[in-house]
């Protein structure tokens, strides 16, 4: 952080080396002014800079541990991010400094804030662009609303471009504005203890004003004003409610679990989500909670004794190794480390710490967590079978990209929850150049700018099959790593020079990747039956019966004599054959005379009757005749 005592310095500096003769004087009262003017009072500069402390604000959270408890959303712990912001703000505050350096930042909030609204209102309408003369391209008013977010709202400008290029401009200076506000203090009711109005009658005789959070939800409240520690009041240390945020109702809500069912929660510490799941589940069935770390288990089991469940089993493993020491499970909760970006109200420093990269080794590890849950699930239970994905972050990588991922490496579909939680904002099912599986519309996102709660994504899982799918294949659709080009590098005069040989099959059977059908396979064991008879193929001269040396294709040496019979043969085959292309030919003749011979004796026969019943006699006989004579001819 950086005083007014310290920009008054660096302007008179500035001042200093623009008039070298004249020497340095003290600062005046307008340098204090314009000082003022810059970065605000001592205690509203901050916030409107995005450089406060990160403080949970006057919610009445005693210092000793209880604040984790209500930050039990905070998975950016899990991943390695630092609490302190002190490097962050100085590195803003330098970039700051550098800007107003080369005289590119203006030395007014109003008018800094003023060019980020029209540039946003430019780019929602670039049509206007030209009829208000701004001559600028595209590009170039984007860059510069990248420029001035990250320096108006204290984030690096490479997270800064990513949600510029998420949102909508307008949507996302919503949504760099509602970071700014602390989300409000919200506690769950323990249904196994208390109910909520019993709980808000107490509640409000300590002083602490409580509502409802509202109608999607029967054990939440909010808390507007509190006089005493909201968490060190007896009903708190009764185990009667517990400190969470709304936005960690819904992955629970939306798992439903049943009584008597085998439960995973998979990061579970500090326990807010496994004690809902465990009053859910009425202290029946077996509730795993596991963590990485060991120093949050022991949050988790001192939550799990005073809200008062018997069911819980708490583990301290590897996520990705339980599926080899748990039993076959109903349902899972995985609500995933994650980069945090969606709860940057309560941790300023992902404004900071968090880029593209960070993005992308998460969603890495997100989808090696979320597939060994899917694999710990018995898809033939009666009862289960579900599995519920969540993060705290907004990103698409870590979010619409996992669910996709797994949507093509395992036996699950998406299903809805719309029954048990009906509010939130579809998944994206297209994000610039990517394209995911339709049903991602399923899913659901919380915005802090639209339902004033942490950011938020939960997605929901029915387990179809336990057989785990061979490998994915690739989608080629629109690449070309398919496609291989013989190009003129391969043209070589040797190759040119070089013969290719292409060796026919001997059979059917014997070409590669053919499958023959049945009548090809009867016609494949005829010949072979054939073959094995001694006969072949017949020929212009008729059939012939072999020695097996002929079928073979070996033909034997043969001798004078052999050779005279097998002449002998010949011919008498030959004349046999004479004989019966002869005899057809004369039974036609005989039988073309016999037609002649009794049409003659009709003409001759006078039969006396009707004209009509003689003349149909006669063409009936005919006709029969006729018939016959063709048969025998034929």
């Amino acid at each position: 952080q950086f005083s007014q005592q310290r920009f008054a310095q660096f302007v008179m500096k500035k001042k200093s080396k623009s008039a070298p003769g004249k020497k340095a004087s003290e600062p005046t009262a307008a340098d204090d002014k314009d000082a003022e003017d810059w970065l605000g009072e001592a205690d509203e500069g901050e916030d409107e800079l995005g450089l406060g402390s990160g403080s949970e604000g006057e919610d009445g959270i005693d210092e000793d541990g209880e604040e984790e408890e209500d930050r039990e959303d905070d998975d950016a712990d899990d991943a390695g991010v630092d609490d302190d912001t002190e490097g962050g703000d100085a590195q803003h505050g330098s970039r700051i400094l550098a800007r107003l350096a080369e005289g590119k930042q203006p030395t007014d909030l109003n008018a800094l804030k003023q060019e980020i609204e029209d540039d946003a209102g430019l780019l929602s309408n670039w049509r206007k662009a030209r009829q208000l003369g701004d001559k600028r391209s595209r590009d170039e008013v984007f860059k510069n609303l990248v420029s001035n977010c990250s320096t108006y709202f204290g984030y690096s400008e490479e997270l800064a471009e990513y949600f510029l290029q998420m949102f909508s401009p307008e949507t996302a200076i919503k949504f760099f504005e509602a970071n700014e506000q602390q989300r409000p203090l919200t506690i769950r009711t323990n249904s196994l203890k208390a109910r909520r109005s019993s709980l808000m009658q107490a509640l409000n005789q300590r002083k602490v004003q409580v509502d409802p959070v509202g109608t999607w939800t029967k054990v939440g409240l909010k808390v507007y004003q509190s006089q005493v520690p909201v968490g060190a009041t007896p009903e708190y240390l009764g185990g009667h409610y517990m400190i969470q945020s709304a936005s960690s109702f819904v992955p629970v809500m939306a798992l439903a679990p049943r009584q008597d069912e085998v439960v995973l929660d998979m990061a579970a510490a500090p326990g807010g989500k496994t004690t809902y799941i465990g009053q859910l589940m009425r202290n029946t069935g077996t509730l795993f909670a596991n963590d990485l770390r060991k120093d949050r288990c022991k949050a988790l089991v001192a939550n799990v004794h005073r809200m008062g469940l018997t069911n819980v089993v708490v583990t301290n493993l590897d996520g990705k190794k339980l599926s080899n020491m748990l039993p076959r499970l109903d349902r899972v909760l995985l609500d995933a480390p994650c980069t945090g970006s969606g709860i940057i109200a309560r941790d300023p420093s992902v404004k900071v710490k968090r880029g593209q990269k960070d993005f992308e080794d998460h969603s890495r590890l997100q989808k090696e967590l979320l597939t060994c849950a899917i694999d710990m699930v018995d898809a033939g239970s009666k009862t289960g079978g579900y599995i519920v994905y969540s993060t705290c972050s907004v990103s698409v990588e870590e979010n619409e990209a996992v669910v996709d991922h797994i949507l093509k490496t395992r036996n699950v579909e998406l299903v809805s929850f719309s029954s048990a939680v009906g509010f939130g904002v579809e998944g994206l099912t297209k994000y610039r150049e990517r394209r995911f599986n339709p049903t991602l519309n399923l899913t659901r996102r919380y915005y802090p700018h639209v339902h004033n709660m942490d950011g938020f994504y939960v997605a929901k899982f029915k387990k179809i099959s336990n057989k785990v799918p061979e490998r994915a294949k690739k989608d080629r659709s629109k690449g070309t790593d398919n496609i291989k080009v013989w190009g003129e590098e391969h043209w070589t005069q040797e190759m040119m020079n070089s013969v290719v040989d292409f060796e026919a099959p001997t059979s059917p059977a014997a070409a590669v990747g053919k499958k023959l059908n049945k009548i090809e396979r009867k016609k494949l064991k005829r010949q072979e039956q054939l073959k094995a008879r001694g006969f072949v193929a017949p020929q212009a001269n008729g059939l012939e019966r072999t020695g097996s040396s002929e079928v073979s294709g070996a033909p034997a040496k043969k001798g004078k004599h052999a050779q005279t019979k097998e002449a002998q043969d010949s011919a008498s085959t030959r004349s046999k054959l004479k004989r019966k292309m002869k005899e057809p030919r004369e039974q036609a003749e005989a039988s073309a005379l016999e037609t002649e011979a009794t049409s003659k004796k009709l003409k001759k026969r006078k039969i006396r009757v009707n004209g009509e019943e003689a003349s149909k006699v006669k063409v009936d006989s005919k006709k029969k005749k006729l018939k016959k004579s063709k048969q025998v001819t034929a």
